[in-house]
């Protein structure tokens, strides 16, 4: 039977921590922990996750991958008012919010959630915020709209563009805990876009109409243009900072539903490892290193199918595993 020996022409190192700077490739046996371990570079991936309880798209998300949030959005075929928590391996239910909508806005954590906007059934200005139990009447917007999408935190939020009236809007609106006020308007109005970052250094992508590549900065005054996506997209999920983001799914100009995966470093995308399944109208949460999309629609006719789906995001990268115990 051939050895690590026979093969690399020298033993295993035994150390009792850890190298501080291992090599591609590097093997060692930690007498510490008694382990073998391994140094590799790893892929981007997408991994199955839980599968939510109630089925539905065009909802909000919040969170991050062990502790997410997703809310509202159409199932079947109205507007719901479920909410649901995120432990990194299944949803439970959370409490409901005060109203059942669809094509709302949302951004926060788990036990400080933000809902805005949406549809149930007609357009909304109305908010809501969760306290990782139960949801409560916030601040209004300045006009109800569908289809606007959100990031930042419960206390310092972002509503951005919208379907107010049946045509885009460039709005955004900045939301301080308890009131919302305009903030720096977009370079290109638009809806059911993908959105990352915080009130102060936030990242909008893609959207209809028209399924747009173009990705707009946000300092907390005014926007500007960022890189564009390779894939014109809308209806995607969105999550990340400014300088590290993530585009998943979506409605492209090629495809109804796709399952496109796109990363943002702060100056332009490349397209990393795509969705296990293609949807659309989904939601996301987390970081580049540790994301989520849920829920959606897998049908080209969005009437039809809703989705209980799950995946869970890493970007790959350097890391050190474990590969054996003594």
């Amino acid at each position: 039977m051939a050895t690590y020996k026979g093969i690399k022409g020298f033993n295993i190192q035994t150390v009792s921590s850890d190298p501080p700077a291992p090599f591609a490739g590097q093997v060692w046996y930690n007498s510490t922990s008694a382990t073998v371990k391994y140094f590799a570079v790893q892929s981007a991936s997408w991994a199955t996750g839980g599968n939510l309880t109630t089925a539905r798209r065009m909802l909000g998300g919040a969170g991050t991958q062990t502790a997410g949030l997703a809310f509202g959005g159409r199932a079947p075929s109205t507007g719901t008012n479920a909410t649901e928590e995120y432990n990194g391996s299944a949803w439970t239910n959370g409490g409901n919010m005060g109203t059942a909508k669809s094509e709302l806005g949302g951004t926060g954590t788990q036990t400080a959630g933000l809902a805005f906007g949406g549809d149930g059934p007609s357009k909304t200005n109305t908010t809501e915020e969760y306290n990782g139990s139960s949801w409560t009447g916030g601040g209004n917007l300045s006009s109800a709209t569908n289809k606007v999408v959100g990031t930042g935190t419960q206390t310092a939020g972002l509503s951005i563009g919208g379907e107010p009236s049946g045509n885009p809007t460039a709005l955004t609106q900045e939301y301080n805990g308890s009131s919302w006020t305009a903030g720096g308007t977009l370079g290109t109005g638009r809806y059911s876009m993908g959105a990352a970052g915080t009130q102060t250094a936030a990242l909008a992508f893609g959207g209809d109409p028209g399924k747009k590549t173009n990705t707009e900065e946000y300092n907390g005054t005014s926007w500007t243009a960022g890189g564009v996506l390779n894939t014109a997209v809308a209806e995607q999920a969105g999550f990340g900072l400014q300088t590290a983001a993530i585009s998943a799914g979506g409605f492209s100009t090629s495809s109804p539903i796709t399952a496109v995966t796109e990363q943002y470093d702060g100056s332009s995308w490349t397209t990393t490892a795509n969705l296990n399944t293609a949807r659309k109208q989904v939601a996301g949460a987390g970081s580049t290193t540790a994301g989520l999309a849920f829920a959606g629609t897998t049908a080209n006719n969005p009437s039809g199918e809703k989705s209980v789906l799950t995946e869970e995001f890493s970007s790959g990268g350097p890391a050190t595993l474990t590969v054996g115990t003594d």
